[in-house]
């Protein structure tokens, strides 16, 4: 291994320690939640516009639990995220920390969001963690786990830079493919049949999570259709693009129909 690749492999290594796991990245969730928006109804519309702060939208608030969220509540990490092993045959319970997870805080999140009874300030918060966490959950890597920490301790070059894999989901690949937020709504939209938004619109959230499971058996395996786990150095090319770009534009869509279905429900 080149010498400075083996320096890009270390400092990607320190930064996974250091830095929390965004899923998709803030360009990932405004692209699902640009989806979500054009998909509500005037009263879910509304009731959100109410429980915002003038002037904010949805976009503007979608990455709050990757920033403010952490210092308001500051063991809310492991809410972004459940680990389950690849080989587990699905998502179950057992997988979800005492402290929460993705699927248990969205359930949670969901109720409080739907009871007109609690304060505002309990509901708006609601709405900030729910927004992302069910963006979140169709991410991949955050829920399909190699005992790495669903990527981040699997170090990788992806477009001649050291990175780890869970970093490539979450935004290398939407960066290499390129475009702003609208290009991408754009690419998205011919996924958003009548067909699939009916198929998309079944299913409990841990479905979901067994979707991502399912996409996060691919993604981790080297080269691309095998069954070999990718080991830590590998260097990533256009054949794992190739892999990767129809699961990440299938999960983006898939995130935004479902969120507005959420929105829409609580709201109706």
């Amino acid at each position: 291994m080149p010498r400075v690749f083996r320096r890009l492999i270390a400092v990607a290594a320190i930064l996974s320690l250091v830095s929390p796991a965004h899923a998709w990245g803030p360009q990932g969730h405004r692209i699902s939640t640009r989806i979500a928006m054009a998909r509500l109804t005037p009263k879910a519309a509304g009731a959100i516009r109410e429980l915002l702060n003038p002037g904010d939208t949805l976009v503007d608030v979608c990455n709050w639990a990757d920033h403010e969220g952490h210092d308001v509540v500051p063991d809310s990490a492991p809410w972004h995220y459940v680990n389950v092993p690849l080989d587990a045959p699905r998502y179950s319970a057992k997988y979800c920390g005492e402290r929460g997870c993705v699927v248990s805080k969205i359930k949670e999140f969901r109720k409080i969001l739907a009871d007109p009874k609690a304060p505002r300030k309990e509901r708006q918060r609601a709405l900030l963690f729910l927004v992302h966490f069910v963006e979140d959950v169709h991410q991949p890597l955050h829920v399909g786990d190699n005992r790495d920490r669903g990527g981040n301790n699997t170090q990788v070059q992806f477009a001649g830079k050291g990175t780890n894999l869970h970093r490539v989901w979450d935004s290398d690949i939407l960066h290499h493919v390129g475009g702003n937020d609208n290009v991408w709504v754009q690419r998205l939209t011919p996924l958003l049949t009548p067909e699939h938004v009916k198929a998309w619109s079944s299913g409990s959230v841990e479905e979901w999570a067994d979707e991502s499971l399912i996409a996060a058996r691919k993604a981790y395996m080297w080269p691309p259709g095998s069954r070999t786990p990718m080991p830590s150095g590998t260097i990533l090319g256009n054949d794992y693009v190739r892999m990767a770009d129809p699961i990440v534009r299938e999960r983006l869509a898939q995130a935004g129909v479902r969120l507005a279905n959420e929105l829409n429900g609580i709201f109706k």
